[in-house]
């Protein structure tokens, strides 16, 4: 597995898979968000989009951000959001964002999605489990 930072014109080049990943991704678990959004913080450089490849062909899209904890002063690398194809990279991906993590020194690796699928996984590689509740006015 490789992954590769895209800039916004390398996004704006594939937009048809960029799109269609965030957009797929926010009908499966019921979100609003749309590709726009996304692109928007990317190219503001508050958030950082990677293609994710295996044997050269485009598996995935990995969305990260970073902030540092207001409470605890960690800094927090924030897997914000995770596409993938075919036969499941999780592992190999979680490799990655872990190495990422380490070079630069991050305190802490952070994940949220409301997909309990992602709960039996998250908790095998050491996420401690933590809930938010949110009500839409």
């Amino acid at each position: 597995m490789n992954i590769i930072k895209q800039t916004p014109e390398m996004i704006l080049e594939n937009w048809n898979f960029f799109a269609y990943a965030i957009e797929s991704t926010a009908r499966k678990i019921g979100e609003a968000y749309t590709p726009l959004q996304f692109y928007e913080v990317i190219d503001s450089g508050e958030a950082t989009a990677f293609n994710v490849y295996e044997a050269d062909e485009l598996r995935g899209l990995l969305v990260l951000t970073d902030h540092n904890d207001r409470y605890t002063g960690n800094s927090v690398l924030h897997v914000d959001f995770v596409y993938l194809t075919g036969p499941s990279l999780i592992a190999e991906l979680e490799e990655t964002i872990n190495r990422i993590a380490e070079e630069a020194s991050f305190d802490q690796i952070e994940f949220r999605s409301p997909r309990r699928g992602w709960f039996k996984y998250l908790d095998a590689a050491g996420f401690k489990t933590s809930a938010t509740f949110y009500k839409e006015l």
